[in-house]
């Protein structure tokens, strides 16, 4: 039996499973697309500092992480911010991008593991319903045991599977954002904001979001705007120039950035297993659907898969039977809630006007909830909360019977999500992704 690794694309979540799987006895290569400069964006993303803890890693060096500011929330018609204030010590680490990377890339290739770049990669080879390996795009067959696909949303490598797989190929632009996060120069002698790190739900009543952040050099504004399936030019540029009025730290020169990407904001794949191959990060869709941030729970599913392979159930390790206990797992500890999120996101955002201000400007919906949705918790009110929330929303009374069905209904999702059967078996698990996604069939 081939028991080597392929690992398709040199990002965090990448290098991070790399790692791992070569310090368990694997031999593991990677190969990206891009130029080694290129792999990584250069700006900050959060992540909370237990993640390190958790998949058994140390804080990376103090130079490649600062404490992420208090994010405020602001509703379409902009009637009140919402802060979340939390102390310091409960902040997440925002982490700069491009150092972390080469940070992870260190610690892989000190451990062994062989890192191509400027090497895509066309397709997965699949005989009998098997990945063997992938064929490059130099037209180089290269076999292997187990192809672990960490392409991105769009992944060519996904796209080429065989239907029989059962894998997910095309993922719906409507569950997808696209953004673009551009980093202007703040002007001089402008006035530091009181909210340095304002997040707009459903901007100028769109079906997205947008932010402006001042960087923690207090030297640029950080500003990202995104938006559900498709964003035109003329709809950036009115969302930029409502962000300009809001926020006179957004100077006219771009420092960095202004890329349009891609990214997943849906409740993770159905299945992202199948014999020899198996789909980690973006490419399964495990990012926060409420915000779009993927690595800490990218990296969490590295250790997962990382962790099933090193101690298979089957005697061989990449066999689907065995594969299956680390989708399982994700999703237990991790996909269910994000499940839940998704379904907060898609009500918001098909919300009518008038409602997210309603909810925020009154305290319907309180700061614990959008910090925990926003972090891709479960949402969970107690009794006294839910009396307190329709005091406060009275009002609206539709409206709130409205919400507590759907609290209702993503407890019952989260649960189903997080409950797979326990072993692989092809009816069982089949029936269960039915039952997954039954409620967000358009």
């Amino acid at each position: 039996m081939n028991k080597n690794i392929i690992v398709i694309g040199a990002n965090q979540t990448g290098l991070v499973f790399a790692a791992f799987a070569r310090n368990a006895g694997f031999d593991v290569t990677v190969y990206e697309a891009k130029k080694q400069c290129d792999v990584a964006y250069d700006w900050t993303d959060d992540m909370v500092e237990e993640t390190f803890e958790e998949v058994g890693m140390p804080l990376p060096p103090k130079e490649i992480y600062t404490r992420k500011r208090n994010w405020t929330f602001v509703p379409p018609e902009k009637g009140v911010n919402v802060l979340m204030d939390l102390p310091d010590d409960q902040l997440d680490m925002a982490i700069y991008r491009r150092p972390f990377n080469a940070w992870l890339l260190s610690r892989a290739e000190c451990a062994g593991v062989k890192v191509f770049y400027e090497t895509p990669v066309k397709r997965a080879i699949v005989e009998n319903d098997v990945v063997l390996g992938v064929e490059l795009e130099n037209g180089e067959v290269v076999p292997a045991g187990l192809v672990v696909d960490c392409c991105g949303v769009n992944s060519a490598v996904r796209k080429s599977l065989p239907e029989s797989l059962k894998i997910t190929r095309n993922v719906d632009k409507n569950d997808t954002f696209i953004v673009r996060r551009t980093f202007f120069n703040r002007p001089e002698n402008t006035a530091r904001p009181k909210y340095t790190n304002r997040a707009y739900l459903k901007h100028i009543n769109e079906r997205g979001i947008s932010w402006c952040t001042l960087s923690h050099d207090e030297k640029q504004a950080d500003v990202l705007i995104g938006r559900v399936g498709e964003m035109s030019d003329k709809t950036y540029e009115n969302a930029l120039a409502d962000i300009r009025c809001d926020n006179e730290i957004v100077g006219d020169k771009i420092i960095t950035g202004g890329q349009l990407l891609q990214i997943p904001v849906r409740h993770p794949l159905s299945r992202f297993v199948a014999n020899g191959y198996a789909l980690l990060g973006d490419s399964a869709c495990m990012t926060i659907p409420m915000l779009g941030s993927g690595m800490a729970s990218g990296m969490k599913a590295g250790k997962m898969l990382s962790d099933v392979i090193s101690s298979p159930v089957t005697e061989n390790p990449f066999s689907v039977e065995n594969l299956y206990r680390y989708q399982a797992r994700f999703m237990k500890e991790i996909g269910g809630k994000h499940a839940a999120v998704d379904m907060m996101k898609n009500w918001l955002l098909n919300s009518k006007k008038g409602d997210v201000d309603f909810l925020l400007g009154k305290g319907v919906v309180s700061r614990k909830v959008l910090i925990e949705a926003s972090a891709g918790h479960m949402i969970v009110m107690s009794p006294a909360e839910m009396a307190q929330a329709a005091v406060k929303g009275v009002a609206k009374l539709p409206l709130l019977l409205n919400l507590a069905v759907l609290l209702q209904k993503m407890k019952k999702e989260c649960k189903t999500a997080s409950n797979m059967p326990k072993y692989y078996d092809e009816a069982a698990f089949s029936k269960w992704e039915e039952k997954y996604e039954k409620p967000f069939r358009k």
